[in-house]
């Protein structure tokens, strides 16, 4: 197939669509499209490669590996490594650790599916430091490899040539259709799925199939044909908010787009043939690959080093982008991609030994604790007391995990007669061991079961809520139904309520899913859900209990504190508290409980902050342990400690 530098400038829009993107500037919100338009030109170069050879009877499946693996396995492989020395110098045990199962994946080519389970969603905050997370998109390159071949093998033996372009249409039209489903399905997870991206690729492949290289469309049809497929992908690059459920319709236009402008392409005259031909852009697009590659480590090293995300950062960062992708390109990329070694030797080079290096090493980290030893003994005693107090079953008892994983959620005097339900969000879950000390002490056994990010009360829907945009979390009204109905059968002596209750104080609760909104009928529906809730437990023969927020992590918290760690500086104490705690009698529901108190005598309200805080001052740390998990959610150790300390100063409620 002959060169054209038109594919380079598409390239090259692609990729600076995503570095824009990946760089934190607003001027494409969803410039994770790159990605799509790369998927369409692979699927569109790579089918075009075997269907010549097979056409010649040339086609060498061997030889197409032992391309495909020193095209792109050598820089891959050089930023894992250049990635693993920032990580070694920086990363903490437990991110660490993170990184290295990253690595191991990548080098699986199963990185994808890695994390669609290690992440919430694509773009969300906790992935701004996976220094690995834009491999995802070269594990679905390779997983497609593996397919294409024998299928277009199978297709040139079996099929007439007639019967290709039906087929490719047929083909390319039901994987549109499954990605659309799976955007609805499962709109958090689809994002990274390799039959969520098929039809990218076969809208490529489909040019290939159609033969449309032989149409010849004129000068001002190309024009305007073109225009038309930039203007389409510079409309989604800057859509906002687009990414939950992608891909989806969006992602069905890049893809159009994308394949509108390889169709062009063959036509010389066009002006956006010329326009995407400009030596700028090929050259942008010649070293796209090695840009895609280096970007991402830079940024998130970055961001994890806690630099300031401003002009001179995000400068830096795209000087050393395009630095070392020209240096990846000239030196790595360029006399690598000639070599011709035979296939297993290639496949031992460049995929097993990599693959098992970093399984080894991933093994090795997880019964090391991340390597603590790196930061210093100060650091050292930190990590002990986070292990040591590590509540292991707690993470299953939450979003049902405890039903397929065959964990036993029951914590306190497991065997005690006197019985209590801990029902919430995953704050009710952060509360694991504090109840657990209490349960011990009372004498009584505590079954827990939370929902992530759910109010759990009866009768009501959060909507427009969480991943749940424009309709209903389903799972948090069904699993409600389901708490609720075990308190009227469960017998329990007391049932405990767990929220981060601000989160739920604004316009989200509906009672049904065509029901208005507004901040006064959430409140409304809250407190007429929070008395029912409160009826049921009453009627069952169990004691309610309300259990209150913690003090929120300052902002900016997690950075200041493990900063000094990750430069091996020395910690003092609560000093990165500079708030002060002034009570929350000003707050919506601290004052809804303090009426509901009136209302049931029976109700007994756990405040954590009376432990927590004290003259307006409250701990972010225990002997220099921080006291946060993560944004929002205290770990085992401070549990633990609050449990104790709640013993200490108070009576036990559950005697």
């Amino acid at each position: 197939m002959r060169y054209r530098s038109d594919i380079d400038g598409l390239r090259a829009i692609a990729v600076l669509f995503v570095l824009i993107f990946h760089g934190g500037l607003n001027l494409f919100p969803s410039g994770f499209i790159g990605v799509d338009i790369f998927f369409v030109i692979s699927g569109f170069l790579i089918t075009s490669i075997i269907a010549t050879a097979l056409n010649n009877n040339k086609l060498s499946v061997t030889d197409f590996y032992v391309r495909r693996l020193w095209r792109l396995q050598p820089a891959l492989i050089a930023a894992i490594f250049f990635s693993l020395i920032f990580a070694t110098i920086f990363y903490l045990p437990e991110d660490f650790t993170h990184y290295l199962r990253e690595a191991k994946y990548t080098t699986l080519f199963t990185s994808n599916q890695y994390f669609s389970r290690a992440t919430t969603a694509y773009a969300a905050p906790d992935t701004a430091f996976l220094l690995l997370l834009h491999t995802w998109s070269l594990s679905i390159e390779w997983q497609w490899y593996l397919v294409l071949p024998a299928a277009m093998i199978l297709i040139h033996k079996y099929l007439p040539s007639r019967w290709l372009s039906p087929v490719a249409i047929s083909a390319t039209l039901a994987m549109v259709a499954l990605s659309l489903y799976l955007s609805q399905a499962f709109p958090d997870k689809s994002y990274y799925f390799l039959s969520s991206r098929v039809f990218e690729f076969l809208f490529g492949s489909s040019l290939v199939m159609l033969k449309c290289e032989n149409l010849k469309p004129s000068d001002s049809l190309a024009t305007g044909i073109g225009l038309a497929a930039l203007a389409a992908l510079f409309y989604c690059a800057t859509r906002t908010n687009i990414v939950l459920g992608y891909p989806d319709f969006h992602a069905v236009i890049v893809a159009t787009a994308s394949a509108a402008l390889i169709f062009v392409g063959s036509v010389p005259g066009g002006i956006v043939t010329r326009a995407l031909s400009i030596p700028p852009l090929v050259f942008i697009g010649t070293i796209s690959y090695s840009l895609y590659l280096w970007h991402w480590p830079i940024f998130a090293t970055g961001r994890y080093l806690g630099f300031e995300e401003n002009g001179v950062f995000t400068t830096v960062c795209f000087a050393l982008t395009f630095s070392l992708a020209w240096l990846s390109y000239r030196f790595i990329e360029k006399p690598f991609r000639k070599k011709r070694i035979p296939l297993l030797k290639s496949f031992i080079y460049l995929a097993l030994l990599p693959a098992l290096f970093f399984i080894v090493i991933s093994a090795i980290s997880e019964k090391q604790d991340g390597f603590s030893w790196r930061f210093g003994s100060q650091f050292q005693q930190v990590a002990f007391a986070l292990k040591q107090n590590e509540s292991r079953d707690r993470k299953y008892c939450i979003d049902g995990s405890s039903e397929l994983e065959n964990k036993d959620c029951t914590i306190g005097d497991v065997n005690a007669a006197k019985k209590a339900l801990l029902i919430g969000d995953s704050h009710s879950n952060h509360f694991w061991s504090f109840f657990d000390v209490l349960g011990k002490d009372a004498h009584m056994s505590v079954l827990a079961q939370a929902t992530s990010s759910c109010l759990t009360l009866p009768g009501v829907y959060l909507f427009d809520w969480w991943y749940f945009k424009n309709t209903v979390y389903q799972k948090c009204h069904d699993d409600s139904e389901k708490y609720y109905e075990n308190i009227r059968q469960g017998h329990f002596d007391y049932v405990i309520m767990g929220e981060v209750w601000s989160n739920y104080a604004g316009d989200n609760i509906v009672n049904h899913p065509d029901d208005p909104r507004s901040l006064e009928l959430s409140h409304q529906r809250i407190e007429a859900a929070m008395k029912q809730a409160l009826e049921i437990i009453i009627q069952s023969g169990a004691r309610p209990v309300v259990i209150k927020q913690i003090y929120t992590m300052p902002e900016n918290f997690m950075r200041c504190f493990y900063d000094g760690v990750k430069f091996r500086k020395n910690y003092i104490s609560n000093s990165c508290n500079a708030n002060t705690w002034s009570g929350d009698t000003s707050e919506w529901f601290p004052q809804l409980f303090n009426q509901l108190q009136k209302a049931y005598p029976t109700l007994i309200i756990i405040d954590p902050k009376d432990v927590q805080c004290s003259e307006n001052i409250c701990k972010t740390d225990i002997n220099g342990v921080p006291v946060y998990r993560d944004v929002g959610h205290i770990n085992d150790f401070t549990s633990h400690e609050f449990g104790v300390e709640y013993l200490r100063q108070h009576k036990n409620p559950f005697d």
